[in-house]
């Protein structure tokens, strides 16, 4: 007999955050820059505990909370991008596209480790720092995280990353 699974799903209100960005697509054309009124969801499976549940939802919770506050109201900007480059003295944030240039205060500007700024980048971002930030009070018996960010209410951009980090 197959054995159920059991996964916890989290989608708050407060799971919003307001920022800007650009990206590229279509090989070289870099949009305008814009905004987004982006929400979260978080899904993690596993077993159930002694006390039958998969984790404990308010931890969960205040992990993803700190992900989205950290973004709000922000500029986000990739540091791995091939044409988009990203620098930082000690007061502003430089970025250049071809003859392009944008220049932000360093306060206002987070600069994520993706290619590019799309949804599904920023949903493994998140998905990564949840799981480092939950993975001494939730343990390894999870098997995934799952986050979803919706850039345009019901554009949904996902990533799915094992629990478990590779050894």
């Amino acid at each position: 007999m197959t054995q159920p699974t059991f996964r916890v799903d989290v989608c708050k209100e407060q799971f919003v955050f307001s920022a800007a960005h650009f990206i590229t697509f279509a090989g070289d054309i870099c949009e305008r820059i814009h905004g987004h009124n982006y929400g979260v969801r978080v899904s993690v499976e596993g077993p159930l505990d002694e006390n039958r549940y998969v984790v404990d939802f308010i931890a969960l919770r205040d992990a993803v909370l700190v992900q989205t506050q950290a973004l709000d109201h922000h500029v986000i900007l990739p540091r791995d991008h091939r044409e988009i480059l990203v620098s930082q003295d000690d007061k502003e944030t430089t970025v250049r596209f071809r003859e392009r240039r944008w220049v932000f205060p360093n306060e206002d500007a987070i600069i994520m480790p993706v290619v590019n700024t799309t949804a599904e980048e920023i949903a493994r971002v998140i998905a990564e720092r949840v799981r480092e930030q939950t993975m001494e009070q939730f343990g390894h018996a999870l098997s995934f995280i799952e986050v979803a960010v919706d850039e345009n209410c019901g554009q949904w951009g996902v990533c799915r990353l094992p629990w478990k980090l590779s050894e």
